[in-house]
């Protein structure tokens, strides 16, 4: 492992020593995925004596990869935290309006009102402004005539709204995160091609002269001697 390659792993962990606390998935996300991916393409750079290059090019997709991922972890994040802000909103809302309708005028109410010698006007602005709570029936517009309620209060009541008037819930846009598609590439080292030689013939180029020929006496002769 050469001194590039050692020299890019202390610098990336610098990085995530420095972004270790940092708030957000993003920043931790392209510190360790930079990290993995310099350690993986130094693993394989190495293997063509390119362990620096592959350490950087490795720690680069890394980061990329890394910080897409924590990116879809913060949009996660956001998106769960409005969630929950728009369903505080609408329980606040809900407890208003049941605060509200509580306050709205009953029948009681309007027969101790009327008991107490207010007058018809001001009982009917308090039927306006809090409505009453339910809507009155036969039995309760006989009851009321029967306790002194005069006739524009009972009618103010059978045109007066049910519960307080109606409030908005608050609106909160919710931003569903689209979903992130994380491609990774690694690059394998290229096969070493290893070509066999070829055999090579050698010749003997001694001379050795013409070829020799041993002949005998001849067949059938005689040897002679003479004195």
């Amino acid at each position: 492992m050469n001194h590039r390659f050692v020299g890019v792993l202390i610098v990336l962990s610098s990085l995530i020593g420095s972004t270790a606390n940092a708030q957000g998935n993003t920043q931790r996300g392209a510190a360790l995925g930079g990290v993995a991916g310099a350690i993986a393409g130094g693993i394989i750079g190495e293997n063509n004596d390119e362990a620096g290059a592959g350490a950087v090019i490795g720690g680069l997709l890394g980061a990329v990869a890394g910080g897409s991922i924590g990116n879809a972890k913060d949009r996660e994040a956001q998106y769960q935290q409005q969630q929950y802000q728009y369903q505080q909103q609408a329980y606040q809302a809900q407890q208003q309006q049941y605060a509200q309708q509580q306050a709205a005028v009953t029948t009681a109410d309007v027969v101790s009102m009327t008991r107490s010698g207010l007058p018809d006007t001001v009982i009917m602005n308090q039927i306006q402004q809090r409505g009453i709570q339910r809507r009155i029936e036969v039995s309760d517009i006989i009851s009321l005539h029967q306790q002194g309620v005069h006739e524009p209060v009972i009618n103010a009541m059978q045109n007066a709204s049910v519960g307080p008037p109606a409030v908005a819930a608050p609106t909160t846009t919710i931003v569903q995160p689209a979903p992130i598609v994380v491609e990774e590439r690694y690059y394998a080292p290229r096969p070493t091609v290893v070509v066999p030689a070829r055999p090579r013939y050698y010749h003997d180029h001694r001379y050795y002269g013409p070829p020799r020929h041993h002949r005998g006496p001849p067949r059938g002769g005689s040897i002679s001697i003479g004195f």
